[in-house]
């Protein structure tokens, strides 16, 4: 047999390499974009009967007290509304978003495999391409749902008073430090909680006891540093928006000729727009943790 011929024969066959998937964000939603597009405008139209639960439920509480039963009635038609967008929505986004993810991991699975990639690293790989997706059904969620809270909220304080614009903006810049302090210790404990992941399947494999026990232990200590940053930036957000709220309070109460329907409202959207500022710190962890989690999947690291 000649030579080459022998060569040949002796090559071992080789599948083409999978073609990279849209892993990027941009790349994700330019494929997507239509069915991403429907579920957040069924969210917007959510938000916008949320901001306006408020005002209605003022309006109940006025009409109740003067005897009259129609701002009950638009109260409870407002609620009936929102609670049918409201689970459309979750029932679309559950189907769009777990398809998504099925041609995300697929895509992954195929490329790393073609390029010899650890068969331990493309399966934890595989687990983490669902917080890519998770940034737009979760974080990009919660980033909409923030807008509306604060810019909804100050607006319509704004209508009904505006010094009460002024308490809530002075929440702002303790919650801005306060992201700037948690996003680069988030970033460096993502980092290593997703090294650790990494490893776990070879771990397993390895079975031994020290190890093992090595493992889970480095896994616990760094999600407890995680959730301690959590549970600070909760702890100083929520006295903030309790300082709002007396603050907001003590100043609706003594205004002349104020009635509880408007007490009523203004309380709610001071909440509705703390609910908002109260969401920043952990959008910005998730959004250090999709960060390491994209440069893995991308082969960065």
């Amino acid at each position: 047999m000649p030579a080459a011929a022998t060569a040949t024969v002796l090559q071992p066959s080789r599948a083409p390499l999978a073609p990279r998937p849209a892993q990027s964000l941009w790349g994700i939603f330019a494929a997507y974009r239509w069915r991403i597009l429907a579920t957040y405008g069924l969210f917007s139209l959510e938000n916008l009967l949320r901001l306006a639960q408020p005002l209605v439920l003022g309006w109940a509480v006025r009409d109740l007290l003067q005897s009259s039963m129609l701002g009950l009635a638009v109260f409870l038609g407002q609620h009936i509304l929102y609670l049918a967008v409201a689970s459309g929505r979750r029932l679309n986004d559950t189907r769009c978003f777990t398809r998504i993810h099925a041609d995300l991991a697929t895509g992954l699975v195929l490329e790393q495999r073609g390029r010899d990639v650890e068969v331990s690293r493309v399966a934890a790989r595989s687990s983490l391409s669902r917080e890519v997706v998770d940034f737009f059904e979760r974080d990009m969620v919660v980033a909409i749902y923030c807008l509306y809270s604060v810019f909804g909220a100050l607006a319509m304080l704004a209508w009904a008073d505006p010094v009460l614009v002024c308490y809530c903006l002075a929440m702002i810049l303790p919650a801005f430090l306060l992201s700037r302090w948690v996003g680069p210790q988030s970033l460096l404990l993502n980092g290593r909680l997703n090294d650790e992941v990494e490893q776990e399947v070879d771990v397993i494999e390895r079975a031994q006891p020290g190890e093992v026990r090595g493992h889970f232990e480095l896994i616990r200590r760094w999600r407890i540093a995680l959730s301690d940053r959590d549970a600070f930036s909760y702890a100083v957000l929520e006295t903030l928006i309790f300082a709002a709220m007396a603050a907001a309070l003590m100043r609706t109460c003594v205004r002349p000729g104020v009635d509880a329907g408007t007490i009523f409202a203004v309380l709610g959207y001071v909440l509705v727009y703390a609910s908002g500022i109260v969401n920043v710190p952990l959008l910005v962890q998730q959004l250090s943790r999709l960060r390491d989690i994209r440069n893995r999947l991308q082969g960065a690291c």
